[in-house]
């Protein structure tokens, strides 16, 4: 099973959502929340810290895990934490890995093309 580290930054009621590069393995061409896989020998909280600088350029405190799900089968499976996290420094910059980002209301999230782990997110976080 593979861990996925998702951070959940909200400000004015509003998510920061990144857009997939086309080059993604999983989930291509598709919006998301930052963060991704944890790294071998990496603990949680060390894993969402190095995703959302390399994804976003922030630096941020982890406060906890507001949720967790599990996506997938077999070899396929991901098992997402998503973390409270306050934001240290918001000069946002994309990586590669991205190619747009938006600040989205759940709704405006909910009407665009995005991974399916979100649907569970907001659905579970009102």
């Amino acid at each position: 099973m593979v861990i996925a580290q998702k951070a959940i930054i909200k400000k004015d009621n509003k998510y920061l959502i990144l857009f997939r590069s086309e080059h993604k393995q999983f989930a291509k061409l598709l919006w998301d929340f930052p963060g991704g896989k944890l790294d071998a020998g990496e603990t949680l909280e060390e894993g969402v810290i190095r995703e959302l600088k390399e994804e976003t350029n922030f630096d941020i405190k982890p406060i906890k895990i507001i949720m967790e799900c599990d996506h997938g089968e077999g070899e396929g499976k991901y098992h997402f934490n998503f973390w409270s996290v306050e934001v240290l420094s918001d000069e946002l910059k994309l990586s590669y890995e991205h190619t747009d980002f938006k600040w989205a209301t759940k709704e405006e999230i909910l009407a665009l093309p995005h991974v399916s782990h979100i649907d569970q997110f907001l659905k579970n976080n009102k």
